[in-house]
């Protein structure tokens, strides 16, 4: 079982005993006021656990479904559920391909997918659900998985959050493969009719089809195009521990934008520091469109070289 569903049913199950123990006093019935009292020490035992393996547990996610595809308790519209997961682990693939090596193509195969396969492991109800979990935290890369799955989990949330500015956040990180994606996602949620409640990580939110339907509509407004770019000016940040650069242009222009691994890995090995350099760097650069919305330029360097080598 997935550590946070089995916490939130231990936490339920403490709740109910402690409920018990307050109703009946050790006077009245020693015995079975031990057996509850001992059965809170192993729930809180439990508990104690589980904060301990969340740390280290394998990237997982847990998957609720409501609304017309669901038929009560007894089950869902396997064509739904199938083409629904399907979206979600290829939302996880192309996100950790993107990741490891920029934005992808439009078609073709998504690089490293093999990496990011994630199993079937349990059915849940209550709605009707899955849990999906990963064989291992660690890929061939180096990436952690759990990572990825929490940046897919943290963009679908913020799609369809009521906030513009959350949604433009979770926007700016997409590229053209991921946006069909999220369409076909949220198109068939809502052709559906269905909901949705995600569990992963500390992550705990429902989208409901008012959500899914603003969500919908919003990738569908949008418009992602990538490009390359050669820009020189004076390196004024530069943080390599979360990979952010700022770069001074001879317009007085400050861009700010994100350092590719690569980048990050070749500045180390040669043990400079850029910063209050004039440089002339390469860099991917993504504009995200949406209708009635002034543009928003995403900028990845992904080369950088002294201003005399320009």
């Amino acid at each position: 079982m997935l550590p946070q569903l089995e916490r939130e049913f231990l936490q339920a199950d403490l709740a109910q005993v402690h409920a018990l123990l307050r109703d009946m006093s050790p006077a009245d019935d020693p015995i079975e006021h031990f057996q509850f009292s001992q059965r809170a020490s192993a729930l809180e035992s439990r508990l104690a656990e589980l904060a301990t393996e969340l740390i280290s547990a394998p990237a997982g996610v847990a998957m609720f479904f409501g609304g017309k595809p669901v038929v009560g308790s007894q089950g869902i519209k396997a064509t739904f559920s199938t083409r629904a997961v399907n979206c979600f682990q290829k939302l996880v693939s192309q996100r950790f391909a993107a990741d490891e090596q920029g934005p992808l193509s439009r078609h073709g195969r998504v690089p490293m997918a093999d990496d990011t396969q994630l199993l079937v492991t349990d059915v849940v109800r209550g709605s009707f659900g899955f849990v999906l979990q990963a064989q291992g935290d660690a890929t061939e890369s180096g990436t952690s998985l759990k990572s990825v799955v929490d940046e897919v989990a943290d963009t679908l949330s913020k799609l369809a959050a009521a906030e513009e500015t959350l949604s433009d956040e979770a926007a700016s990180v997409l590229d053209d493969r991921q946006l069909g994606t999220l369409r076909e996602f949220f198109k068939l949620l809502d052709d559906e009719g269905a909901s949705l409640r995600l569990v992963e990580g500390e992550r705990d939110f429902e989208l409901d089809q008012r959500a899914i339907g603003r969500a919908r509509g919003r990738v569908e407004a949008l418009t992602i195009e990538d490009r390359t770019a050669t820009l020189d000016g004076l390196i004024v940040g530069w943080t390599q521990y979360s990979r952010r650069f700022e770069l001074l242009t001879p317009e007085q222009a400050v861009i700010q934008g994100e350092i590719a691994p690569q980048v990050v890995e070749a500045v180390t090995q040669e043990g400079r520091n850029p910063m209050y350099q004039r440089v002339s760097i390469e860099c991917k650069v993504r504009e995200v469109r949406a209708r009635g919305r002034s543009p928003r330029l995403r900028y990845t360097l992904t080369a950088i070289h002294p201003e005399s080598a320009a």
